[in-house]
């Protein structure tokens, strides 16, 4: 799972960077501001959203900073591994036993 803050350094560098250090290529989820609200950032929503598709996260889910624009792009991109986030959700991760 990869939990990004306001992602400055761009969400697809972040993920791509925990892989590296985690050894693993498998993505369970993004959470997190992507840092992609805002008329300048409207022409690079399209390229990140398809290369999150091509990391495959299993859940994703874009929250403050990403923007309405980006949120929407990320929901029709990936409708089966989206969620949208809303103040007092809670998420559990991994098999409940």
């Amino acid at each position: 799972m990869v939990l990004g803050g306001c992602s400055h350094a761009g969400i697809v560098n972040t993920v791509l960077h925990a892989r590296k250090i985690s050894g693993t290529d498998q993505v369970c989820a993004v959470l997190g501001g992507f840092h992609l609200t805002g008329p300048i950032f409207e022409p690079i929503i399209d390229p990140v959203v398809e290369e999150m598709k091509k990391i495959d996260p299993e859940y994703i889910v874009p929250m403050h900073c990403t923007g309405w624009e980006a949120i929407n792009r990320f929901e029709q991109a990936m409708p089966d591994r989206f969620f949208l986030n809303s103040v007092g959700t809670r998420y559990v991760f991994g098999k409940e036993e």
